[in-house]
């Protein structure tokens, strides 16, 4: 297009259509001839190195929603109220990619209905699956508000506040139980940790990094969207949410270090 046209293909703009064509080309060979066309993997080494980044870094990056939410709505702690919706729109989107990642990450995702109706207690990955479908349809529902306001449905905003808490409490149940099961996946394959990190206390360890890190996602994400829509950044909320996370995160170096 001309510049006339108001439209003006940027360097990022251009980086951004390279990387989604280029992912394009690659997902039609993942399912079209399968995931080690593109992955070398095999039933020996059935996961990449991608899953450290898409499932358990970005799990842990959507954990400021149940952290701030259970704050306002748990512990009334009412002055961090305007953060609340940023944080549940990050988490909901977190999860959602997560979601979309495991379909790549899947040898065979149209099976991904399976853990719904083929139960099995006594696999970590089960209650992994669950919790994500879960957590995930929670998410849905508190970020439902948002949407039902925008509609102007002053009937179902209505509905959706009165179920506002119970949703938290599940919210925080779900994301606790999802969080620390990640770290449970290495405590039964030890022969895939180096002994430094191998420990028993890994859900421990999952969960309290998964607050820190989603503390610190919850500043990112308020200083880009209030630079994006040109709002007013709160930097007082936001400095007792940095110092909350010095907390966090100095409680998890001394259980590291234990």
């Amino acid at each position: 297009m001309s510049e006339s046209s108001g439209y003006r293909l940027s360097f990022w703009r251009g980086l951004f259509y390279l990387l989604l064509a280029t992912g394009l080309g690659i997902t039609v060979v993942r399912f079209s001839q399968g995931l080690g066309s593109v992955t070398n993997l095999s039933d020996r080494y059935p996961w990449g190195l991608w899953v450290g980044f898409d499932v358990l870094c970005g799990v842990g990056l959507a954990a400021g929603g149940f952290v701030i939410t259970a704050a306002v709505y748990l512990f009334n702690i009412k002055r961090l109220q305007p953060i609340v919706r940023p944080a549940v729109l990050t988490a909901f989107l977190g999860y959602v990619l997560v979601v979309c990642g495991l379909f790549f990450d899947l040898g065979r995702p149209w099976n991904i209905w399976r853990p719904i109706i083929m139960w099995n207690p006594n696999s970590v990955m089960f209650e992994v699956a669950w919790c994500v479908t879960l957590y995930t349809t929670v998410l849905a529902l508190e970020f439902s508000g948002m949407v039902f306001e925008k509609l102007h449905w002053p009937r179902a905003v209505r509905i959706q506040r009165l179920f506002t808490v119970p949703l938290v409490i599940m919210g925080v149940l779900l994301s606790t139980l999802h969080q620390s099961s990640l770290g449970s996946l290495y405590l039964i394959v030890p022969e895939k940790l180096h002994p430094l990190w191998y420990t028993p206390m890994l859900p421990v360890l999952f969960w309290v990094s998964s607050v820190a890190v989603g503390l610190a996602m919850v500043i990112v994400e308020s200083r880009l969207s209030a630079r994006a829509f040109k709002r007013h950044l709160e930097l007082p909320l936001l400095s007792e949410v940095g110092r909350v996370l010095v907390a966090v995160l100095g409680l998890l170096a001394v259980f590291r270090l234990y």
